[in-house]
């Protein structure tokens, strides 16, 4: 019985021992933990003196264990007041107490750490001391505090660009604000603009059309606008000007349409362009029908006139040939040179009626045409020869060419108004070549389907500035009326005419002083 309880006895002492070294094996353990964690970890006793701290505790703070040892906790800190503060908080409870506070190294150095401290206590709840781990924060703090001087110099920048971002904004809302009123104001010019004006987009559609327009057309804009061409041509009233526009649209420089009787539009075109780039085109309507009346009013008055003046110079004329003709006695040398130069007179009295009269017709669209076909060498030939004791009179060198061609130079031609135009060209190089010596070239060629008519002259020629109005109504060139010689400034003008009515062009070239060289053309029918 005794041997019994002996034997539990021991039993129970090899197992108090086994539990004795176990928990000696663990102290051990967690020492030697404690000693190698990375973490700064530090036993301070009731009072707040350090009992033992760890490697890394040592390496953070630059003392030896034994140097602290027994040392206040708080004498490592530049916030003692806060450390002590921070102790008896963590006293009187169980939580874990936390805050950001200055270490003192061995070498002075300040360094940010992060303090934790936890009451350690016995099975009684008696404290005992307490476990405090410290965590280096400095490079943290200084990324922070490095971050934050970033965010605040990237908020700068970021106010900066929000305020010239408010600026540009400020700046285009001004600027469409000014946009808007130019617009307005365009549009307000255009709208009441005296001349009718229409805009067609690329896609040749109408964008726009001023009240002006409207007017002249007799059209309503909500009818017409954002329609195409070809469904613009199909409205009657608008056939004349989208026959003159075309299907592709063409520049056009005061043409005339008629879109309903006595009423007359001179339209001009032009294509908007922005950097160089077509972005519409625009049609100008200008009203000419009074005009047109103040020139049909004039053509008559200067047909009635020049009617009334054929009969009186005709009867001058008939009296005068017979004067000189002796019909009626004879005449002393004195008296017939007076009379020849007073029947010249008459003359160019009458071809000037006979001009103004071939402008009348014309204006009037009655210069009728007697079409007949001939060859045209002959007929310049005719003329050429007419013409050859006036050339000779000046002394000048006078010469045809008529170059030979495969095919015939037959054209169906009004002799008498095609005879008027190839006259009135030689005349003209003859009279405007002053100098004897000087030289008239015609020449007759076949180019294609078409008859080319040339004279040259070596004569005064044509001022630069002045060549624009060659063809125009009474035009005779400054240097030609300094020189007095005859002309009535209409010649060119009837032949311009003449040769478009026959389907032909004429052009010149010229230089003051060099000379000129006048061209037509005319049709072939062969």
């Amino acid at each position: 019985m005794l041997f019994g309880k002996k034997t539990k006895i021991q039993n129970l002492q090899e197992q108090l021992r086994k539990l004795r070294d176990d928990l000696n094996d663990i102290a051990t353990y967690l020492d030697d933990f404690i000693a190698f964690l990375p973490l700064p970890i530090c036993d301070i006793g009731p009072s707040g003196l350090i009992v033992n701290v760890n490697r890394s505790f040592e390496e953070l703070t630059g003392f030896d264990a034994i140097e602290i040892t027994g040392e206040p906790f708080s004498e490592f800190f530049l916030e003692k007041v806060e450390i002590n503060d921070l102790l008896n908080i963590a006293s009187k409870g169980n939580a874990l107490q936390e805050r950001e506070l200055t270490l003192i190294k061995k070498n002075k150095e300040k360094r940010l750490v992060d303090v934790s401290i936890a009451p350690r206590r016995d099975a009684q709840g008696n404290l005992t001391g307490f476990f405090v781990g410290i965590i280096d924060i400095t490079q943290f703090k200084e990324l922070q505090r490095k971050m934050e001087e970033r965010i605040k110099e990237r908020t700068k920048d970021l106010e900066k660009s929000r305020k010239a971002l408010l600026n540009i904004l400020e700046d285009t809302e001004a600027a469409r604000r000014k946009a808007e009123e130019e617009k307005k104001k365009t549009e307000a010019i255009i709208m009441n603009f005296v001349d009718g004006i229409l805009v067609f987009n690329l896609e040749k559609e109408l964008e726009l059309i001023n009240p002006k327009a409207e007017e002249f057309l007799q059209v309503k804009k909500e009818k017409v606008l954002g329609k195409s061409i070809e469904a613009l041509n199909k409205i009657t009233k608008l056939k004349p000007l989208i026959k003159l526009l075309g299907k592709e649209f063409k520049e056009i420089f005061r043409e005339e349409i008629s879109p309903r009787k006595n009423f007359y539009l001179e339209v001009t075109t032009k294509f908007a362009t922005y950097q160089k780039k077509k972005i519409s085109f625009l049609v100008i309507l200008h009203d000419i029908s009074r005009e047109k009346a103040i020139e049909e009013m004039k053509s008559q008055f200067v047909s009635i006139s020049a009617h009334q003046l054929r009969t009186p110079l005709s009867i001058i004329k008939w009296s005068l040939g017979m004067l000189l003709a002796g019909d009626v006695g004879g005449l002393t040398k004195e008296q017939k040179e007076f009379l020849e130069k007073t029947y010249q007179t008459n003359e160019r009295m009458i071809k000037l009626v006979n001009d103004l009269l071939n402008v009348a017709r014309i204006e009037e669209g009655r210069f009728v045409y007697k079409p007949k076909v001939v060859e045209f060498d002959q007929l310049t030939k005719k003329i050429f020869d007419s013409l050859k004791d006036l050339a000779k009179k000046k002394n000048l060198s006078y010469e045809l060419e008529i170059k030979k061609s495969k095919k015939p130079k037959i054209v169906k031609v009004d002799v008498e108004k095609i005879t008027l135009v190839i006259k009135n060209l030689i005349e003209n190089a003859i009279n405007y070549t002053t100098k004897e010596g000087g030289r008239i070239k015609v020449t007759v060629e076949r180019k294609n389907n078409e008859v080319l008519f040339s004279v040259k002259d070596t004569g005064v020629g044509i001022p630069k500035d002045q060549q624009e109005r060659i063809f125009s109504r009474f035009f005779r060139g400054a240097n030609v009326v300094k020189m007095e010689t005859e002309g009535t400034g209409l010649g060119l003008f009837i032949s311009k005419n003449i040769v478009e009515a026959h389907g032909g062009k004429i052009w010149f070239k010229s230089k003051e002083n060099k000379g000129t060289t006048f061209f037509f053309t005319l049709p072939t029918i062969v």
